[in-house]
């Protein structure tokens, strides 16, 4: 059942928002002049692409272990925790000129890099796991529109970078994002206050399995001891002399990647997320090879990007009206937009083959961002432990989504 949002929720989401753009557009904000400066030090084409690409690397790794973080201290505090990581690690970036030795250099780049790369993690993982929580009568849209903000992220951080960086030299892009960040999360403290509330003997009503005697037996209701920490669980079959058996707070990561249809649904997500990797390291030479300059290159590049914001609205809208968008719809569009953007045979390259092709992609990279995580929660609805299945998925789903950009970057 469809639910319309109230003021606390519209203010709860325009913060998760903003902080989703924030954050993404700190991890951006280097590509305009980063390369150029490092190789003023001596630093090789190569090792600046490993030094970016460190962030998408690390959360590829770190995303799927977030959730322990989320079930030790929550979400709420996991979001502050990466919001503060992220904040700290972009104003230190911004004094990494200061080390003249190449080595100190490399090494403190890549360090905080991967602590970007960490806040991050922390970041997208809680966020998505909030709005399924809160916002699951609405997945759909709302995950469209958080996947907006972070695809705007990623869009306004390369100008927003390098207007700061012709105003006020490498620091300042990282100093003032940096400081926006941990303002955000002042923000974040005040909208999301750390639940203390207590409930012991908290009834619930649920659906999920638990192994008893080496069966599995279906929970068909229980409450939950939240000052103990314990959940229990009353059995739907007979199990005699066990009226009650405890229930593990979280389904385990070897249970959900042993179902064959949530691997696939990852699978194509990492496959989705490469199509806009993919582009990263070769379109622009694909595009100076075609006779275009650089303010045109920029504007190709936006349109693309403005496109997957607009697809993200858009699919999320779909999800919720139809119920469900697979992630590999957004295969055969960018399938399709890649013809294009060659082009095919016997057609030849030109402004409106380029065009196409970009708004055919930018809008299919927006499907598995957006769909990816819906699909999930729909496959594992049997396991229960809603709360649980949530982080781990949302773990999940930006892992492989990081992942994919990074696999398509080397590729491309």
């Amino acid at each position: 059942k469809k639910t319309e949002f109230g003021r606390v929720q519209v203010l709860l989401l325009c913060c998760l928002c903003c902080t989703a753009f924030v954050v993404n557009t700190v991890s951006s904000l280097a590509s305009p002049f980063y390369p150029s400066d490092a190789s003023s030090f001596g630093v090789s084409e190569v090792v600046i692409g490993v030094i970016l690409g460190m962030y998408h690397l690390t959360v590829f790794f770190v995303a799927p272990i977030t959730p322990l973080l989320i079930n030790k201290i929550s979400v709420e505090c996991t979001l502050k925790l990466g919001i503060a990581v992220a904040g700290v690690s972009a104003i230190l970036f911004g004094f990494i000129n200061q080390f003249k030795d190449i080595a100190v250099f490399i090494t403190v780049s890549v360090i905080l890099r991967v602590l970007q790369g960490c806040g991050c993690a922390f970041v997208d993982t809680s966020l998505y796991t909030i709005i399924s929580d809160r916002f699951s009568n609405n997945l759909g849209k709302v995950s469209g529109v958080l996947t907006t903000s972070v695809g705007l992220g990623f869009m306004v951080g390369p100008p927003v970078g390098g207007f700061l960086y012709s105003a006020g030299g490498f620091f300042l892009p990282f100093v003032v994002m940096g400081a926006l960040t941990l303002l955000m999360g002042v923000f974040i403290y005040l909208a999301l206050p750390s639940n203390t509330e207590t409930k012991r003997s908290r009834l619930f009503s649920l659906y999920a399995y638990v192994e008893h005697d080496g069966l599995e037996q279906s929970i068909v209701s229980g409450y939950t001891d939240s000052v103990e920490g314990n959940h229990w669980a009353t059995i739907a079959k007979d199990v005699p002399f066990v009226p009650t058996m405890q229930l593990s707070d979280s389904v385990s990561l070897r249970r959900i990647l042993s179902d064959p249809k949530l691997l696939i649904i990852l699978l194509t997500t990492i496959i989705g997320s490469s199509i806009l990797g993919f582009q990263e390291p070769n379109l622009g030479l694909f595009l100076e090879n075609c006779q275009y300059g650089p303010a045109a290159i920029g504007g190709l590049f936006l349109l693309r990007d403005l496109l997957f914001a607009i697809g993200s609205i858009i699919v999320g809208y779909l999800v919720d009206a139809i119920g469900l968008l697979y992630p590999a719809s957004g295969l055969f569009l960018g399938g399709l937009g890649y013809l294009a953007l060659g082009p095919i045979p016997p057609f030849h390259a030109n402004l409106g083959t380029v065009i196409l092709g970009l708004s055919i992609t930018g809008f299919a990279g927006s499907i598995p961002w957006v769909s990816g995580l819906p699909c999930l929660l729909k496959a594992t609805r049997h396991l229960g432990n809603k709360s649980s299945l949530n982080s781990q998925l949302s773990g999940l789903q930006n892992s492989c989504l990081y992942f994919g950009i990074f696999i398509g970057s080397i590729l491309g």
